[in-house]
Parts: C-alpha cells; sequence; structure tokens
C-alpha cells in the first residue's frame, strides 16, 4: 500500500485489509454512517465486512455524553460548537477519564468484535477512532486499527485520541494540511472520500435545472423555509424538493407553506436522497460531508448554506475550491438557473 502522503487508489487500499473487516461510523448526523456504507461499498467481498455505527455498542451514558448532548447543543445552543472544538477541556476529560478511571464498560463492543473474528477495524470519525483505541489499549486486543478523516480540516479532537493503538490514517488532505500529530508508527494514505454507488451513477444522468433538492442535514438544522420562499418568489414555478429529515416542527411549517403547491414536494426522513437528486439539477445544502461528496459524485451544482462551526465550514471551503461549489443567495441561485 502506497503511504506518507501519496494518493492511494481505494481498491489497493482495502485488499490490503485483513478480513473480517468492521467498520465503525456515528450515527451523529449520518453523515460519517454514509462515508461508512459508501466505503463498505467498496470491499472486494462485501459480506466478509460488518458496519455498525458505535453507538450501538456503546453504554448509554457514553451516547448520552457523545450524541444527545452534541444535538442539543448545535440544535439549541450552536456557538458553542467553536468552544467544544477549540477548548481542550471537553476532549481532555473525556481522554484522561478513560485513560485513567477506564470509566465506560466496552465490554459489548469487545465482543462485537471477538465474537466475529474481527481482523481489522476501521472507524469512520473521530468518535469511533477514540473508543475503539481506547478498547484495543485496554485490553491488548489483536486486530488492525485504522481511522478515516471524514472532513476537510482539523478536529481538535484528533489531538486527544489513543494513537499508540492506531496502525493507519485514511485521509482526503494532506498530512502537511491537517495539522495532526500522527506518530511515526501509524501509517499515512491519502485518499479520496468515497460516495456510495448510487451516488457516483447518477454522474452520467443529467438534472433537470428546473428541479432542486433542498437540505439541510439528516436533523433539519437549517433555514428551508426562508429558503423555499426566496426560491419560489425568484422563480415561481420552479420544483422544489425540501427534505426536513427528523426536525418534526419544520416539516410540518413547510407542508402548511407548500399548502397546494403542487411544484413544492416535502419530505421528511428518506433512506436515500440518491432518488431526488437524480431529478434534480443543482443542491442547495448545508455543508454536511455526506451530501457533499455525494452531490459532487453526482455532478450536481452546489449552492451552500451556513452550516455548524469549525467542520462544516473547512467542509464549505473545500468545496469552494474543488467541487465548483457557491454560496447561495436567491440573486446568484436565479443567475445560474436564467443561464
Amino acid at each position: 500500500m502506497t503511504q506518507n502522503g501519496n494518493i492511494s487508489d481505494w481498491a489497493e487500499c482495502l485488499a490490503s485489509f485483513e478480513t473480517p473487516v468492521l467498520l465503525l461510523s456515528t450515527v451523529v448526523g449520518r453523515g460519517m454512517y454514509h462515508l461508512g456504507e459508501a466505503l463498505r461499498e467498496r470491499f472486494h467481498d462485501p459480506d466478509r465486512v460488518h458496519h455498525i455505527p458505535i453507538e450501538d455498542v456503546l453504554p448509554a451514558a457514553a451516547v448520552a455524553e457523545d450524541l444527545k448532548r452534541y444535538r442539543f447543543i448545535s440544535s439549541r445552543l450552536t456557538p458553542l460548537l467553536y468552544l467544544i472544538y477549540k477548548c481542550p477541556v471537553f476532549y481532555y476529560r473525556k481522554f484522561m477519564r478513560e485513560k485513567w478511571v477506564q470509566a465506560s464498560d466496552l465490554s459489548t463492543l469487545e465482543e462485537r468484535i471477538t465474537r466475529s473474528g474481527v481482523r481489522t477495524v476501521v472507524c469512520v470519525s473521530h468518535r469511533a477512532a477514540f473508543w475503539a483505541s481506547s478498547l484495543k489499549r485496554r485490553r491488548n486486543l489483536d486486530f488492525v486499527l485504522w481511522d478515516l478523516l471524514g472532513e476537510y480540516g482539523n478536529n481538535y479532537g484528533y489531538r486527544y485520541l489513543f494513537w499508540e493503538a492506531m496502525d493507519g490514517f485514511l485521509s482526503p488532505l494532506d498530512r502537511a494540511a491537517i495539522r495532526i500529530r500522527i506518530p511515526d508508527h501509524v501509517r499515512f494514505v491519502k485518499i479520496a472520500l468515497p460516495a456510495r454507488r448510487a451516488y457516483v451513477d447518477l454522474a452520467g444522468v443529467e438534472g433537470d435545472r428546473r428541479s432542486v433538492l433542498l437540505v439541510c442535514g439528516y436533523w433539519g438544522q437549517g433555514p428551508i423555509l426562508r429558503i423555499l420562499r426566496e426560491l419560489l418568489g425568484a422563480i415561481p414555478d420552479l420544483n422544489v424538493h425540501a427534505v426536513c429529515g427528523e426536525n418534526a416542527g419544520l416539516h410540518e411549517r413547510v407542508k402548511r407553506f407548500a399548502g397546494s403547491r403542487p411544484q413544492v414536494r416535502v419530505h421528511g426522513v428518506v433512506d436515500s436522497l440518491a432518488p431526488i437528486m437524480k431529478v434534480c439539477g443543482s443542491v442547495i445544502t448545508k455543508p454536511g460531508i455526506s451530501t457533499l461528496v455525494e452531490a459532487h459524485a453526482a455532478q450536481r451544482r452546489i449552492f451552500l448554506l451556513r452550516g455548524m462551526p469549525v467542520a462544516e465550514d473547512n467542509n464549505a471551503r473545500y468545496a469552494l475550491e474543488h467541487f465548483g461549489a457557491t454560496w447561495y443567495s436567491a440573486r446568484g441561485f436565479q443567475d445560474w438557473f436564467e443561464r
């Protein structure tokens, strides 16, 4: 396998992983889980590859800390995310607790790995890598542990990882660009983030410029109703697919606004955006990682909304530079539409 900064091919990379393989992602926002599914599709023998979110094998207290607290803050106290991402106290407290006290019960994760005879664990996100590396270090388990950086920028949490238990690190960015202190024993491979096959296949299907997908993540955290009003105010006959995700309140408000407008289709939780993206020529979205990667793979025009601090700021910057994305404005979208 190529390493230490060289770009590797996924087929070459994954062929080097001893099976069975366990992919550990997270359901925080669902983007990492979708990356995990895209990764699973790329294995030559998917029957030897298992994929689960880390939350399925963590104790309830750890899930509450990792998932529920993050969702509350990102929905209600969004500016605090700058503090969580950049202030070491949050990561440091968790790191030291698991290092010295080993407070969390990781027996379910250990049982899942040992029962299946897993030889390679690939984590998709810092969250999964933290718990897997903690377990491997604590129990001295015999498996190879990799992590895939599922964002286009620095993540402060990687400073607080049990790196002595890590064996490899997959990154969409150069080693120098991420500024993460990766020990010399950890193999580094630069590789493009994968998209699920359904989106790659859409690259050969031209979307309709008169139809647009409007989405703000699995949790529906974004100004969908305001954008919908702006779009229809500028282009009354535009076909809009508004995806509200798990945000039931937003879903109801958008449905009331849509009323009898036949050109507006309102969706809640969807298993995949691919069927909707197939008929749309553009996507208006927050810079969530999976939506960006998938829209780019489908070769759809991307208009960006402001997203969560830090991680989605980095994703937006990368999409502007490499995916041909632009920041959304009603006038900018109308100009593109009319061209």
